[in-house]
């Protein structure tokens, strides 16, 4: 080979591979199931509750996801009649966001939804309809528009980008036209796919998963993508896509795709059920990050562990369960959203936190509780 032509090839070689997406260095997480109990006070300065409240004829269900905006807590709640009610600072209704029907400015279900906090529009993502219903910060329809992708979540990014999150859900008439499916899609402000990543494999298409609303769980400028059916955390900013973190739990750790080879295809659409029942190690859960701390949860031999992360000295707090709340004396909530870069959002239901005596907290006592409250919202400020 001449002279020439090896600069040549060495110089393709090294344009070829400066273009190519280079893995990034991240940050692995060492962990094991523990038994012991974290104080929540070694991490948490203060717990703010509110307490909501409805006219009569509204009850509040099951609440699958929190997003303060503009003082304002929208709640999405109930699965029998979902709505998205929204809520001054202190808990009082206010109004609801659309409502539930087939007609115009409708919709059939909430699979997830998210605020553009640019143009202050409300987004629900309807999957019956295959349509993102747009709504003014009031709840008055503004249009509806085609889903780009069939997915499970998505949220706006605060930059005229929405990240949808499909959680490995594969429908063969609807997805008929993808040659390749990935976990990740990132659109435009129109809802025009941008980019892709997290290429699901075949044999996972339509085992679906995820934890919404962590599945894509915003952080500073970005959003912090869990991954399915393994141990990883991704991260897409500006248009980055980076590995972040790596939860390492050693022997404990779960071959997924042997898991799954061992179902037939009848089997693959319970495969969590199935999984969990082996008593291996689940990926993680209800991911946050904050500016000192990550909060997640993960199972283990059909048990919840929750886990704080201290960033700083890159230390993981493990307990059974949730923290115990030596704060208040009340209970640690199930998470449904975060608020700014130092609050995560709880859900407790008061009955959950009466003792023995049925009696509840005295530092509770000025929230006037009863057996028949409705749920309240727990914001936990980190230190």
């Amino acid at each position: 080979m001449s002279k020439k032509l090896v600069i040549t090839f060495a110089l393709l070689l090294s344009i070829t591979i400066s273009c190519k997406k280079q893995d990034n260095e991240y940050e692995t997480i060492k962990l094991k199931p523990k038994n012991e109990k974290v104080k929540m006070s070694q991490f948490v300065k203060n717990v703010e509750y509110i307490k909501l409240k409805t006219p009569k004829g509204l009850p509040i269900g099951d609440i699958s996801n929190v997003i303060i905006h503009n003082d304002m807590l929208f709640v999405c709640h109930s699965s029998y009649n979902p709505l998205i009610s929204v809520f001054d600072k202190n808990g009082v209704f206010k109004y609801n966001i659309g409502k539930i029907g087939r007609g115009p400015g409708e919709y059939s279900v909430i699979h997830s939804y998210t605020i553009n906090s640019d143009t202050d529009e409300i987004i629900i993502n309807d999957l019956i309809v295959q349509k993102a219903h747009f709504y003014n910060i009031d709840g008055t329809h503004i249009e509806s528009i085609d889903l780009p992708i069939h997915a499970l979540g998505f949220t706006y990014l605060n930059n005229n980008e929405y990240a949808f999150w499909v959680g490995g859900l594969y429908n063969e008439g609807l997805n008929v036209n993808e040659s390749t499916l990935s976990n990740l899609y990132i659109t435009n402000e129109k809802l025009k796919v941008k980019d892709s990543f997290l290429k699901i494999d075949d044999e996972f298409k339509g085992v679906t998963n995820g934890s919404l609303p962590s599945s894509l769980s915003l952080y500073n400028n970005g959003v912090n993508i869990v991954s399915p059916l393994s141990y990883y955390v991704y991260n897409y900013s500006d248009g980055n896509f980076t590995t972040k973190y790596y939860m390492d739990f050693g022997s404990l750790e779960c071959d997924f795709k042997y898991e799954l080879g061992k179902l037939n295809e009848m089997q693959k659409g319970a495969f969590f059920f199935k999984f969990r029942e082996t008593g291996a190690t689940y990926y993680i859960n209800q991911f946050f990050e904050f500016d000192n701390y990550m909060f997640f949860t993960f199972l283990s031999d059909d048990k919840m562990y929750s886990v704080v992360y201290d960033k700083k000295h890159k230390l993981p707090y493990v307990t059974l369960d949730y923290p115990i709340d030596d704060i208040n004396g009340a209970i640690f909530g199930k998470t449904v959203g975060r608020d700014g870069d130092n609050k995560l959002i709880t859900v407790i239901e008061p009955s959950l936190i009466m003792d023995d005596e049925n009696k509840f907290p005295k530092q509770l006592d000025y929230l006037n509780l009863s057996e028949k409250s409705y749920p309240m919202i727990a914001i936990y400020n980190f230190k």
